[in-house]
């Protein structure tokens, strides 16, 4: 039981699949009410159902499509019914959002004002999970649905574009006791929705694709909350992806910073703002799997993990970034010219664009860019090179790829590498980089055969069976195992 003395909230954050028919919702009642026998408050945040912020975007790119407006609300009522639900009066209400959303859209004269009405229509799947959610979890337990744009306030980015300002939005994380106090008055179990916050004149802002990771994380941090239990379709962190490598193991622990990493570096389960927002406030995170629930899964940020960081040295995962956009910015002499480097970088801040990795040498600066995560489509990545190619000569690489090797002393891994360095013979390297951390090992080269490299790199890198008495207590079952 938890005691008076001991924080009593536990988050739960259930991901699109895990909220998507009666045996998921079935599942978080059981999980709800087993957290209740032991004496927590239950705070649950859900994603959309699996698909919807897809058909939602592809609304916003049409607004004028009934099919597709007919489509969203018909999955919805059938959710409904498949759970039971007769109170439905959130549909009627979800509907006039979604229309006048549409409308809005179809008239907006300006970038702002496109993207301010797109987040607010993308985060109608999590409102619309998360009332029907509520409605059929009261039939075991007494819930209380909040909309979560009252607890959470995004910061003002004014240098980021339009694009990120509405639908990758950042919040401050840290405690917030009069939400605590606000929320103690509550039932013991409350739902909301994840993905989105408000902006300070209260309209809706989006924390990215991948989102309501981040939201659970900074509403645990809001209420002190003891754990953050992430529930989702995969049992944890792997050493590399299973689907492209079966013998991939769980990862059974990992300190903040090494699971940051991984996010940071292509891992997809769990999001990079998630773990940082959670180290903020050192709450424990566990990512558990809807559909194995007895299975450990992965656990990050434990005082015993941190604590012990000498006991697992080397690589633990080996990650892959999908379209990194490559620059070289060649200048005959940029060690010589005082303030080449801050001109070139004061052109990527006024485009709103961040920097993955850079490198430098007496005519070249290569710079590494995550497409995607700087919405940085064709028009926008044409006008930065044109702006670019006002001080020096540009080379494009798109479509690349960065294969990362994630772990503690990561540089360790450089000699055990040496039966992999055939490969480069007839896949040059674009970049090597360090990680300053020493998490990090990147190699970025064009896509192609890349797959290879990482299958390659973790049957060197990663113990197949029992491990060193190093990676005890790190490594899980392999994927093959789990599946068996």
């Amino acid at each position: 039981m938890i005691t008076p003395s001991t924080t009593p909230w536990v988050v739960l954050k259930f991901g699109g699949t895990s909220v998507s028919g009666r045996p998921q919702w079935q599942v978080i009642a059981g999980l709800v009410q087993a957290r209740r026998t032991r004496g927590a408050r239950v705070l649950l945040v859900c994603s959309a159902v699996s698909g919807v912020t897809n058909d939602l975007a592809a609304l916003a790119d049409d607004p004028a499509s009934e099919v597709k407006i007919t489509a969203l609300l018909q999955r919805h009522r059938r959710l409904a019914g498949e759970l039971g639900v007769t109170e439905t009066g959130c549909l009627q209400l979800a509907e006039a959002t979604i229309r006048r959303c549409a409308h809005e859209l179809a008239a907006a004269k300006s970038p702002g004002e496109e993207y301010a009405v797109r987040a607010e229509l993308l985060g109608m799947g999590e409102w619309l999970s998360t009332r029907i959610g509520a409605e059929f979890l009261k039939q075991f337990v007494a819930v209380s649905w909040v909309d979560v744009r009252t607890a959470l306030r995004v910061r003002e980015e004014p240098q980021l574009s339009a694009a990120r300002q509405w639908l990758s939005a950042s919040c401050e994380p840290g405690g917030d006791a009069e939400l605590a106090r606000r929320w103690q008055q509550l039932e013991a179990v409350v739902i909301t929705q994840g993905f989105m916050a408000s902006t300070g004149d209260g309209r809706t802002a989006l924390l990215g694709r991948g989102g309501s990771d981040t939201s659970a994380a900074l509403l645990a941090g809001r209420l002190e909350a003891f754990e953050l239990e992430i529930w989702t379709d995969v049992p944890g962190l792997f050493s590399a992806d299973p689907r492209l490598v079966p013998q991939a193991r769980l990862l059974a622990e990992l300190a903040y910073d090494e699971a940051l990493e991984m996010a940071a570096s292509g891992a997809k389960v769990v999001h990079p703002r998630c773990i940082r927002a959670a180290a903020a406030t050192r709450t424990p995170v566990l990512i558990r799997d809807t559909g194995r629930p007895g299975l450990g899964g992965t656990r990050i940020g434990y005082p015993a993990r941190e604590a012990n960081r000498t006991e697992a040295r080397g690589v633990k995962a080996i990650t892959c970034q999908k379209d990194m956009v490559v620059l070289l910015l060649q200048n005959i002499d940029t060690r010589r010219e005082v303030g080449f480097l801050a001109r070139v970088f004061d052109i990527f801040r006024r485009h709103g664009v961040s920097i993955d990795l850079v490198a430098t040498s007496e005519t070249t600066t290569t710079v590494a860019l995550n497409g995607p995560a700087n919405h940085l489509d064709e028009p926008a990545l044409a006008r930065l090179v044109d702006e670019l190619q006002t001080q020096c000569t540009v080379k494009l690489y798109t479509h690349c790829v960065c294969i990362n090797l994630v772990g503690t002393a990561v540089r360790t891994a450089l000699a055990d590498l040496q039966s992999t360095m055939r490969f480069f013979d007839d896949h040059p390297l674009l970049m090597l980089s360090q990680s300053a951390n020493d998490l990090c090992l990147s190699l970025l080269l064009e896509a192609a055969d890349h797959e290879l490299l990482l299958r390659r790199a973790h049957e060197v890198l990663i113990p197949s069976g029992a491990g060193p008495a190093a990676h005890q207590g790190v490594f899980g079952p392999s994927w093959q195992e789990i599946q068996a």
